[in-house]
């Protein structure tokens, strides 16, 4: 059976090895996002259309700012898939968030 200090140790050595990937992107993470909300309206009350579109978009700035972390090495090309994947998630929540919308504009 396996200790805290056994998992410890193991969350360490994968902390370190995917730093030595991504670097400490999640430390930059948050001026990213605060950049692009600069000038957005939040609802004062979000649904849950709104907070799966915000998810989505914390997952594609996740895979956007590892790929950076890799630039000067030619880049991550996991990350642009899984980019490209949540890219077609979030098209498609909004999809059906437009959707409802229209029906609720005419009433229905």
């Amino acid at each position: 059976m396996r200790t805290v200090p056994n998992m410890l140790h193991d969350a360490a050595d994968i902390y370190e090895q995917r730093n030595k990937i991504y670097g400490d992107n999640y430390k930059r993470f948050g001026s990213v996002m605060e950049a692009l909300f600069k000038n957005a309206v939040m609802p004062a009350k979000p649904d849950a259309d709104h907070w799966n579109r915000i998810g989505l978009l914390v997952q594609m700035v996740g895979k956007f700012t590892r790929y950076v972390e890799n630039f000067d090495r030619g880049g991550h090309s996991d990350s642009l898939d899984d980019l490209a994947v949540y890219t077609m998630m979030l098209q498609e929540v909004d999809g059906i968030l437009n959707a409802r919308n229209t029906m609720k504009e005419r009433g229905k």
